[in-house]
């Protein structure tokens, strides 16, 4: 009996193998790839683009004279600059004469403006009032530019005949303080960062002189 107790069992085992493979199923035919789980390398997360280099900083944009300010900034141009000089001289004495901070804020610098914004609140203050008559423009020169760490500054003569009158609250003349239509020449110092996208100057100084 004992040969007939092993058949059973072997029947019996060959009956289990079957119905695990039915279930399971095996791995003999065509079979979708496992996903493998990757591991990020340490340069997963750098981008490279073509043909682009790091950013590093410049050297300090100095120079001296009109020539290096031409070699610094490649969008300043003589004519350009000399002609915008020109209409920017009666549009900033004329807000300066008319008490126009507003108008002055957008084309000098910061200190500039507060010296010009001191005078006309004094003057504005005591009654008195300024006339400027730009009669003739006769020249205008570009005399000198220099450029420290980015910081542009031109250097600009202006020759013109001009009436001034300035008249107290009464509206008398006051005669010291008066010129008529005389030669006058003035020098004023426009600025502007050449690292900056914005193209406009401002001026930062100014002398003025009567001519003989």
């Amino acid at each position: 009996m004992p040969f007939i107790d092993i058949l059973i069992f072997a029947v019996i085992a060959v009956f289990l193998i079957f119905r695990l493979r039915s279930i399971l199923g095996n791995r003999d035919g065509f079979e979708k790839p496992q996903k493998t789980e990757q591991t990020e390398s340490p340069t997963d997360n750098i981008i490279n683009f073509k043909g682009k280099t790091p950013v590093t900083e410049t050297a300090p944009l100095n120079g001296s004279g009109l020539k290096d300010l031409r070699k610094l900034d490649a969008s300043f141009k003589d004519e350009e600059f000399l002609s915008g000089a020109k209409a920017a001289f009666p549009l900033i004495l004329n807000a300066f004469s008319e008490s126009d901070l507003a108008g002055l804020r957008r084309y000098v610098g910061f200190d500039l403006y507060e010296e010009f914004s001191s005078v006309v609140h004094q003057r504005d203050a005591a009654g008195e009032h300024l006339k400027i008559n730009i009669e003739n423009v006769n020249d205008v020169q570009l005399l000198d530019a220099e450029i420290s760490d980015g910081i542009a500054t031109v250097t600009v003569k202006y020759d013109s005949i001009q009436s001034r009158i300035l008249t107290d609250a009464s509206d008398k003349v006051m005669k010291d303080d008066s010129i008529s239509s005389e030669q006058i020449e003035d020098i004023w110092i426009f600025e502007r960062d050449i690292r900056s996208t914005d193209p406009n100057w401002r001026l930062v100084e100014t002398v003025t002189s009567e001519l003989d």
